[in-house]
């Protein structure tokens, strides 16, 4: 089934171990996203260490499961790049690339915001010790989902308006 269909959010996962190969994959597929300019403004830190993955679930109010989830990719843009007014664009794009990758591998997972919440991202710069050039942007945890993905039919015709 075409990944874009199937996707949904997963936000609980089995202790099954992710691959690191299907790490790079999911990787892979979010640094193919077209951006402005190419300027391609992000960057990515893999977190596996059980200590850092508490402390990061913990910078929301809407992510203490991000702890047991098996990995956690931390999400990150580069301010100074070619093209900064699409970094939320290219973010987005990147973002969605690995969703549907993560969901090709038959995988769960779920992007949750950082950015633009001051201090969240300050939390998340902190924990990282990122430079002042890098801003967190959002965290995906992921793994073997836990059960079935229970998957919406979001299609709206009320949303569309044709003009011929």
């Amino acid at each position: 089934m075409n990944p874009i269909f199937a996707r949904t959010s997963v936000r609980q996962w089995t202790d099954e171990p992710v691959s690191d190969e299907q790490i790079l994959n999911i990787l892979k597929a979010g640094m193919q996203a077209p951006s402005a300019m190419n300027a391609r403004p992000w960057s990515f830190v893999v977190v596996t260490n059980p200590e850092l993955k508490k402390q990061l679930s913990e910078i929301s109010p809407y992510s203490h499961f991000a702890a047991d989830a098996p990995v956690l990719l931390a999400v990150l843009c580069h301010k100074d790049n070619a093209c900064p007014p699409y970094n939320a664009i290219d973010m987005g794009i990147c973002i969605e690339n690995m969703l549907l990758e993560i969901t090709a591998q038959n995988l769960g997972g779920v992007c949750l915001g950082v950015a633009p919440l001051k201090e969240r991202m300050e939390a998340m710069a902190k924990l990282l010790k990122l430079k002042e050039d890098i801003e967190p942007y959002a965290l995906i945890p992921l793994g073997h989902p836990a059960g079935p993905a229970k998957v919406q039919d979001r299609f709206d015709p009320k949303r569309i308006e044709w003009i011929r």
